[in-house]
């Protein structure tokens, strides 16, 4: 009955994972650099679909195989060039639940291999948000971000003289 739950689970996640790239931008590449970034996202998904095969069959070489896979991707040398600290972080939990389903897998523990792999595939999403909801609205404005002023205790003092930048 958990199994039958936990994959029901994770046949709903790679459905999601899977509306969420054919809903994405629609817009062809414009660089050779984003031509080398679609292939490793199309790697990652591949390697992804290993997993979620290994898992519904409990063959945990091939669950391995594709949380290998998954780390190296994520270590490549193209990927580590963003320099934005919220997509490091995505990055590096991404490695940290590829390193988990290998211990899983080695352990034959189909239920920890199943939860790192959900977790990843949240942290997929998250960051798929994240770049594609903020990173690229930053990039695309050509006005800089002003501090909200805030006021102290002294209200009745002129504007200017009251503000406070944070």
């Amino acid at each position: 009955m958990i199994h039958r739950g936990w994959s029901g689970l994770i046949v709903l996640a790679v459905l999601a994972l899977g509306w969420s790239f054919v809903r994405g931008d629609s817009d062809p590449p414009r660089r050779k650099k984003d031509d080398q970034q679609a292939a490793l996202m199309r790697a990652k998904l591949a390697s992804s679909q290993k997993i979620v095969e290994g898992l519904v069959s409990k063959d945990f070489g091939e669950i391995t195989n594709g949380a290998e896979e998954l780390r190296k991707i994520c270590r490549a040398t193209e990927w580590e060039a963003h320099s934005d600290s919220v997509y490091a972080h995505h990055r590096k939990e991404l490695i940290r639940q590829s390193e988990k389903m290998i211990a899983a897998a080695a352990r034959e523990n189909p239920d920890g291999a199943a939860y790192s792999y959900v977790h990843a595939l949240t942290t997929c999403i998250s960051c798929h948000d994240y770049c594609r909801d903020v990173l690229k609205i930053a990039s695309n404005t050509s006005s800089r971000v002003v501090p909200i002023p805030t006021t102290t205790e002294d209200d009745d003092m002129p504007l200017p003289a009251r503000t406070v930048r944070r």
